[in-house]
């Protein structure tokens, strides 16, 4: 007898020329996760809790529904919360270190399916309820979200994670487990409806942040190249996330006062600058004989900031690195959450900017691989702006 279908991996369920599993990272996490799945996500072919458990040491999954869960024993501990944006949850972020749960419920559903078992099962609607606060839409681009900032079970986890436990690693590498099974999908020659890809039928093919829009908006865009690996950290450990060594940033606007108008800087390095590395920044070392401290960088980008800027980058380790050494953010958004790229044909970031944004190009002062890099994010940024307004005007009108 012929099977039905492609071969399949019996652990992610894809088929098996999209198996993800050896992508996986495997994350030492203190803080354990229960994922409190209904019963109609077990089968699901893009469920993403598989990723979750096969990656962090202290997972477990609960799966059912209301009526056969009510009276289940979940496991939990008193120092457990519930992950659940209700009425009078707590920002994650703001609880204290010695107030922060132990055990994090995570629901793996739908909205509605998530809505009814918090209202059914008195052991989760009792628990301390927390929630996130994203500032940009999740990418799990193949299955309709309710709203602009909703996340995946994954995504949810590793924006809590990232909370609860800032030095974990390769959360990172976790996430682009995600981006590439999303994106496997959405470049499989049998994807054609808009459902997967941001088409009309989701609602997500013009994702354009509002802050982007609105003229009267200042922004900043900005791109930044991380600090080389501090070699005392020892063979085998993973990689900590890491301060800038290069940021480069550029103020949308005509009349924007000089002063104001670019930032670029390089920092003194903690170790040695190589050949191979320097050749790949696109700088020589004479850029970095009078490099910044950290203070003098924090100091200098912060009186460049202005409160009512949106900063801009491509990817959030451009965030990552300014958290890291404490310089100061305003609102932001990242390049990398908005879907620009058409669903006709699948570009990179750099293919679609030379192929849409010629008519947007700026000429920045800015010095090597960051410098272009930037002048690529700027270029794009205008494309979405007068993509934005254009379509706001023919809404209105």
């Amino acid at each position: 007898m012929s099977e039905s279908g492609p071969p399949r991996c019996f652990q992610c369920f894809r088929p098996q020329e999209q198996c993800y599993c050896d992508l996986i990272p495997r994350i030492q996490n203190e803080t354990e996760i229960v994922l409190v799945q209904h019963v109609s996500e077990r089968d699901h072919p893009f469920n993403t809790a598989r990723m979750v458990r096969a990656s962090l040491d202290r997972t477990k999954l609960v799966c059912g529904n209301s009526e056969r869960l009510v009276n289940s024993d979940l496991g939990l501990g008193g120092s457990a919360g519930l992950l659940y944006p209700s009425k009078g949850a707590k920002t994650l972020a703001s609880v204290p270190k010695n107030e922060r749960p132990t055990q994090l419920v995570v629901i793996d559903g739908t909205w509605p399916q998530a809505k009814a078992l918090v209202r059914d099962l008195p052991q989760l609607r009792d628990l301390p309820h927390y929630q996130l606060l994203p500032t940009e839409p999740g990418n799990y681009r193949i299955r309709l979200e309710p709203n602009e900032v909703s996340l995946s079970t994954l995504e949810a986890v590793v924006e809590a994670l990232r909370e609860l436990e800032p030095e974990l690693t390769d959360l990172e590498k976790l996430v682009n487990v995600f981006e590439t099974m999303v994106q496997r999908q959405l470049d499989h020659p049998r994807v054609l409806s808009s459902h997967y890809s941001g088409g009309k039928k989701s609602g997500r093919n013009l994702n354009i942040p509002a802050s982007l829009i609105k003229p009267d908006k200042s922004i900043v865009v900005a791109y930044g190249e991380m600090d080389c690996r501090d070699e005392t950290e020892g063979v085998g450990k993973s990689k900590a996330q890491r301060g800038p060594l290069v940021w480069s940033a550029h103020r949308l606007g005509e009349s924007v006062d000089s002063g104001l108008k670019n930032f670029e800087s390089f920092l003194q390095p903690r170790l040695e600058l190589k050949d191979t590395l320097l050749a790949h920044l696109g700088l020589s070392r004479q850029h970095f004989l009078s490099g910044e401290s950290v203070s003098e960088f924090c100091d200098r980008w912060g009186k460049f900031l202005q409160d009512a800027d949106t900063l801009v980058v491509y990817h959030p380790n451009g965030i990552r690195m300014l958290k890291h050494v404490n310089a100061k953010l305003s609102k932001w958004i990242t390049l990398k959450s908005i879907n620009f790229n058409g669903q006709e044909k699948r570009r990179t970031f750099s293919e679609f900017v030379k192929d849409e944004c010629t008519n947007f190009e700026v000429k920045l002062p800015h010095s090597g691989r960051a410098g272009k890099r930037l002048a690529k994010a700027v270029n794009l940024v205008n494309y979405l702006r007068d993509v934005g307004l254009k379509n706001l005007d023919s809404e209105n009108s």
